[in-house]
């Protein structure tokens, strides 16, 4: 009853939680641009020493929620 007369505030830890959900939802969208960015370009375009590291980073990949 008290919290519905004085306003349920949320404590530090639920605050900074929900600031850390926002940053990475905005790193994923930045990340899926890069992606869409990536497959448009042409593969004769791209250096050749970021396909090789994109093709390390897809060998040494990890399920997110492992």
């Amino acid at each position: 009853m008290a919290r519905a007369l004085l306003g349920y505030v949320g404590s530090a830890s639920e605050q900074t939680l929900s600031f850390e959900v926002v940053r990475l939802r905005r790193r994923v969208l930045e990340l899926e641009h890069e992606i869409a960015e990536l497959r448009a370009t042409p593969a004769q375009e791209l250096d050749p020493a970021l396909d090789l590291e994109l093709h390390r980073l897809a060998e040494n990949a990890e399920p997110a929620l492992a």
